[in-house]
């Protein structure tokens, strides 16, 4: 019993170590096309600040909606009878709205300019034209993509950002 719970130990504590050291690895570049970046030491940029935006929406919500995993089902039966279980499809995506900044914080959304935000709050599809309205929201490194396997990861020349993962801050709207 003292060797099992022994070994015991030795996994958990194992498994914590890995587990911190997984934590501490930057997260890579992905790339838009098929090819990959060759791993990079220093990972991708990434900006911690959440960011205070507020404006006028100027246009129709937009949204993209792609399916991320296929439907699929079962079935077993036996001579007492049959069962079974079905799971559409999955679907996964986010709202662009479309915005006349009025105050922020955020350098890439300075005000009087008209940014595209990218947002996950389901609110904010039914935003119309004229509305006024504050999001938090983060900023978003993406990168230019790889054109062939194994490409060096520059962030000085592929570095884009976007103001992504918005949320409203509260469900009034403003006048």
């Amino acid at each position: 019993m003292k060797t099992r719970f022994s070994g015991l130990v030795v996994l958990v504590l194992l498994a914590a170590l890995l587990a911190g050291c997984m934590a501490d690895r930057a997260p890579q570049p992905s790339s838009d096309s098929p090819q990959a970046f060759l791993a990079n030491p220093d990972g991708m940029p990434v900006d911690d600040g959440v960011y205070l935006i507020a404006g006028v929406v100027i246009g129709d919500v937009e949204s993209l909606v792609r399916q991320t995993a296929p439907a699929r089902g079962s079935m077993a039966g036996s001579a007492y009878g049959a069962y079974g279980s079905y799971f559409g499809p999955e679907f996964g995506g986010k709202g662009f709205v479309r915005l006349h900044v009025q105050s922020s914080d955020s350098e890439l959304a300075p005000v009087g300019s008209i940014v595209i935000l990218k947002v996950t709050d389901s609110k904010a599809s039914v935003l119309l034209p004229g509305d006024s309205v504050e999001f938090k929201c983060r900023h978003q490194f993406e990168a230019v993509a790889a054109v062939r396997d194994s490409e060096t990861f520059n962030a000085d020349k592929l570095e884009t950002w976007e103001i992504d993962y918005c949320r409203l801050t509260t469900p009034v709207i403003g006048q």
